[in-house]
């Protein structure tokens, strides 16, 4: 199998791609938050709770990470509080909850890096000479966050000459080039925009509706309004269909955890086996090995896909109490930056000036300040920014100063 990963390596913000054997597989955004699964990092343990079986790890960010006692090696140890630990992220925040931590760690570094024990090495000497929080491995850049969330691959593309160096050294062994976005084989905008979308079309006609919810994920097949065709015949063509798009956006997206899938009823037992056979199919390929748990009284599917990295909803959109998902003003100051990108390589030599709604103002001002700042040594000039209450937060106006 051939792996490609293109990456649009925007200032403060990185989106890739996964390409295996000329498919998308998996999306994923990264802003150097520094907790991606897989990192391992020097922490303080502040406490142990029984009542949950943990302890809870002071690791530097907005709230503890949970270290479950069945993580902990050697068996049977005990951390007492303020005793210094190596672990490594397990599962990434989602949800509402903190990362899970481990202390059986997989062996760090990719092909074509020192070997394991080598790595291990320099890990533990870090350890003993930093005081926790810290982070351990790998180097806290864009790249490394990206090599260390994927699989390793064949190829690397981007967008962005600078990035090139640090690309090479997440990246030791893949080729890595520069090309433009307009010479890409996919639509990288297109394709984020369908991975947050509630609704995804099914071949054949029909629809997919994802609804995350706090304990579960809950997909609703839809048949539509067919115009000929018997309705079992329909319904099981659909579900067939939709097995296959399931199982495709729970690896884009990504999705872990419970997930419950209605189907469009199928009363012959015959025809659900047939449904569960294609999902089962089409999940196989999927790294995560999800693992399907059957049908319920109700008539619902139930699989188990286990959480490790965080759902791209998660990162990218918020919901407001009652209302729909909207891209979180966090996002949106990134796509006008993204877009303000664009502009400035097709007319360069030019002062901008970006007009966004107010909240999406603070975040440029804000959490999205240190990206500002990078666009602005990367391309010698200062951003004007201006905020207009009559536009809404995905709105936003180019313009030169």
């Amino acid at each position: 199998m051939r792996r490609e990963l293109i990456v649009s390596a925007d200032p403060g913000e990185w989106r890739a791609a996964l390409v295996e054997d000329g498919a998308v597989v998996e999306l994923r955004v990264e802003r150097g938050d520094g907790y991606e699964a897989g990192s391992v990092h020097l922490g303080r343990i502040l406490r142990q709770v029984p009542g949950l079986g943990a302890a809870l790890v002071d690791m530097g960010g907005d709230r503890p990470a949970f270290l479950p006692q069945s993580q902990i090696f050697p068996r049977g140890r005990r951390l007492d509080e303020g005793e210094r630990v190596v672990v490594q992220i397990r599962r990434e925040a989602q949800g509402g909850k903190a990362p899970r931590l481990t202390m059986a760690m997989a062996p760090p570094g990719r092909s074509g890096e020192l070997s394991p024990g080598r790595r291990w090495q320099e890990i533990g000497a870090r350890s003993a000479r930093l005081e926790p929080p810290a982070r351990l491995y790998p180097e806290a850049t864009l790249a490394a966050a990206l090599a260390g969330a994927l699989p390793a691959v064949d190829r690397v593309v981007t967008d962005e000459p600078g990035a090139i160096p640090e690309i090479r050294a997440a990246f030791p062994v893949a080729e890595v080039v520069d090309e433009p976005e307009s010479q890409w084989p996919i639509d990288l905008d297109a394709l984020f925009d369908a991975a947050l979308s509630p609704v995804i079309a099914v071949p054949g006609g029909g629809s997919v509706h994802f609804e995350p919810a706090r304990a579960a994920t809950l997909i609703d097949v839809d048949t539509g309004t067919p115009e000929t065709g018997s309705p079992e015949r329909t319904a099981l063509a659909i579900n067939l269909a939709a097995a296959a798009v399931i199982a495709r956006q729970l690896r884009l997206r990504p999705l872990g955890g419970s997930i419950v899938v209605d189907f469009v009823g199928l009363d012959d037992r015959a025809a659900r086996d047939k449904v569960r056979t294609a999902l089962a199919r089409a999940v196989a390929a999927d790294p995560a090995r999800p693992e399907i748990l059957g049908w319920t009284r109700l008539g619902h599917l139930e699989l188990v896909r286990p959480r490790r990295l965080r759902p791209l909803g998660e990162v990218l959109l918020d919901t407001p109490s009652g209302g729909n998902p909207n891209k979180t003003a966090v996002a949106i100051a990134h796509e006008a930056l993204r877009q303000l990108r664009r502009e400035e390589r097709a007319r360069p030599g030019h002062r901008w000036r970006l007009t966004v709604a107010p909240d999406v103002k603070a975040a440029l001002t804000g959490l999205a300040a240190s990206a500002v700042h990078a666009f602005e040594q990367r391309s010698g000039r200062k951003i004007a920014i201006a905020d207009d209450p009559s536009l809404a937060r995905g709105q936003f106006q180019i313009s030169p100063a």
